[in-house]
């Protein structure tokens, strides 16, 4: 599947892979973030302007309704005249999902430029069969999510999910603690030590954070969740979670959402390394991998590549295919002869895959080579 930006922040027109595990990297400022906002805004018009039919939006006609910029999904876009390149030709943005079945895009007016909602305009191309972003399931997590709390708040909510920051993952855990079913390809039964969603919450996250642990807890009359932590210094006294960093905090909704998330959904994580030692980076990163090899469709946004290492890990022990994993590298260069940076008309992305047994198919310059480049520094302060 292709995603298609037009007009839209840093990219004129450009055409982004999209597989079964995708993962957007590069430096900052190359656009990641804005391919991620593109998708979540495309969502959020399906939303607001498509026909509910029984378990999936329709969007046949809009409604005329405009889609706003801020507040959703995170989004903070500003007005619009702000979604337009600085150097825009035409005021219309257009964003959309093609695969070899066919389209699906939403074209948007700018308005005066001063609005905080862009308006869609149709005709909208809709021909696209297999449209993951028409299912009421979607699930997205920010890069600033929660740290520790000692509760958290309950919501009624549609479908399972731990909200955009993982705000409700107490809730959703305890909600779902005796009448979750794992699928057999989200086992990890080197850790399983029962059958309640908690335990396969800890297979993982012990795997992840060794030795970690939770226990989940509802109080109906102050309308809170919250969790207690276990960990190998506990010795068997659980304690709350402002009284532990920031690793499992951040961790955890991903886990829980990996582990709820439908097949043929879409889960997108930002910076799924933060807070998180190199050890458990990595294997958060085979984590997604099991995931995404499960039929959710895994979309990571990252700096790490300890996160690269563990999908590298995920394909040579053949828990995900090579071919259903692709890496997105955003970069200033159009080309490798480019010779004036300023002269871009917008970044560039490389679409690098993996073999089967977990090697990048390309590594370009700038692309996790710091530390090489920092060691060859080092070595020649040192030699001299």
């Amino acid at each position: 599947m292709i995603l298609n930006i037009k007009n839209f922040k840093c990219f004129k027109d450009i055409d982004i892979r999209i597989n079964q595990l995708t993962v957007f990297a590069g430096a900052n400022g190359n656009g990641k973030s804005t391919a991620i906002q593109s998708l979540l805004f495309l969502r959020r018009t399906i939303e607001h302007c498509a026909i509910w039919e029984k378990s999936y939006f329709n969007l046949r006609i809009l409604n005329g309704r405009n889609v706003e910029l801020n507040g959703v999904y995170c989004l903070n876009l500003g007005n619009s005249a702000y979604v337009l390149p600085v150097d825009f030709d035409e005021t219309d943005i257009r964003i959309g999902l093609t695969d070899k079945n066919g389209e699906f895009s939403v074209t948007y007016s700018t308005n005066t430029g001063k609005e905080l909602w862009l308006t869609p305009i149709e005709p909208l191309v809709n021909n696209l069969t297999d449209n993951p972003l028409y299912f009421q399931q979607f699930y997205y997590l920010n890069a600033e999510r929660i740290g520790p709390r000692l509760s958290q708040g309950i919501k009624f909510y549609d479908y399972p999910n731990v909200g955009f920051k993982g705000e409700y993952t107490a809730q959703v855990i305890s909600d779902l603690n005796y009448s979750y079913k794992a699928e057999e390809e989200r086992v990890n039964s080197d850790f399983l030590k029962g059958n309640r969603f908690e335990h396969h919450i800890n297979a993982w996250l012990e795997y992840i954070i060794e030795g970690a642990s939770i226990i989940p807890h509802f109080d109906d009359k102050t309308h809170t969740a919250r969790l207690e932590v276990q960990n190998i210094y506990s010795k068997g006294n659980p304690i709350v979670p402002t009284n532990t960093g920031f690793g499992i905090s951040y961790a955890l909704p991903i886990i829980v959402t990996g582990l709820i998330a439908l097949k043929n959904r879409i889960l997108i994580v930002e910076n799924p390394e933060a807070h998180l030692h190199p050890q458990a980076q990595s294997r958060m990163g085979y984590f997604l991998g099991v995931i995404a090899n499960a039929g959710v469709r895994v979309i990571i946004e990252t700096h790490s590549d300890h996160i690269i290492n563990g999908l590298q890990l995920a394909v040579a022990k053949q828990k995900i295919k090579n071919s259903d994993v692709s890496i997105n590298y955003f970069n200033k260069l159009l080309n490798s002869n480019a010779e004036n940076l300023e002269n871009n008309s917008q970044p560039n992305v490389l679409s690098i895959g993996m073999t089967a047994k977990g090697e990048l198919t390309e590594w370009p310059s700038g692309f996790f080579d710091q530390s090489q480049i920092d060691f060859a520094e080092l070595f020649k302060i040192r030699k001299g």
